[in-house]
């Protein structure tokens, strides 16, 4: 598939992703009558971030988001059957090309869900992903999406014989940064065997970057990329908060 033809798939993948959740509020939607998922046992799961592409340094997280939402499946007592990525994408990709061309670019879902019908037995399609956006912080205390995190600082400076430290690294050791910050969120797509809608959830992650104190001699401070890959603690009470109340956080 030439180059600039993938890039417009991949990008109207996007909007209908996009379109599909909604405005992407933090409020999980739900059809009513299935709260419990009741009835469904065997989950049919795309490779994760198949429709919402991620900056290449975060591209790492799809696979601890695949491993977490696996267990919590196992935890609640449900079986997973997955995509690769490869198949995930082509398949998804297909459907959005079809839709397009039948002038209908919402029903890429239902598409999507008869091809795979086709080839899979399942009771539901997840199609999970991990975002990526912004929030405010205050004092370096953000809430997003069901979470409350606190930004965390590293490289400060040692303090000098004389007692003396820059009035910078002063004021955010002891009251953070304010502004808007990017953060990440865990979000969950259902589709049933024909592709409606059931439901879409998403629950906050964890922020992007640190707050590196290490330029605070010259009176500024940056940003460091986390290892977001090891806050597994976060990355599951993402997951519980975005498949919740589909699937219910435990009690």
């Amino acid at each position: 598939m030439p180059t600039r033809t993938r890039a417009r798939i991949h990008q109207t993948s996007l909007v209908i992703a996009l379109s599909i959740a909604g405005c992407l509020g933090s409020s999980n939607t739900l059809l009513p009558g299935n709260e419990g998922a009741p009835g469904v046992k065997h989950f049919l799961v795309c490779a994760p971030n198949t429709a919402i592409e991620l900056p290449i340094e975060l591209r790492g997280l799809t696979a601890v988001l695949r491993e977490q939402v696996d267990a919590y499946l196992q935890f609640q007592g449900r079986e997973a059957r997955w995509l690769d990525l490869l198949e995930s994408k082509q398949l998804w990709d297909q459907a959005v090309s079809a839709a397009k061309e039948k002038g209908a670019v919402e029903r890429a879902p239902v598409l999507f869900a008869e091809e795979v019908a086709r080839r899979y037995a399942f009771d539901v399609i997840v199609m999970p992903s991990i975002l990526l956006h912004e929030t405010r912080v205050m004092d370096g205390s953000g809430q997003w999406d069901g979470v409350s995190r606190q930004m965390k600082v590293v490289n400060s400076p040692v303090r000098p014989p004389s007692g003396v430290i820059s009035t910078l690294a002063q004021g955010i050791a002891t009251g953070g940064v304010r502004g808007d910050v990017m953060v990440t969120s865990v979000h969950v797509l259902v589709f049933s065997r024909t592709g409606e809608r059931i439901f879409e959830g998403r629950g906050g992650f964890g922020f992007v970057h640190d707050i590196d104190l290490s330029p605070a001699s010259r009176g500024k401070f940056q940003y460091q990329l986390r290892d977001l890959a090891h806050d597994i603690d976060e990355i599951r009470e993402g997951i519980a908060i975005a498949f919740d109340p589909y699937l219910p956080e435990a009690d």
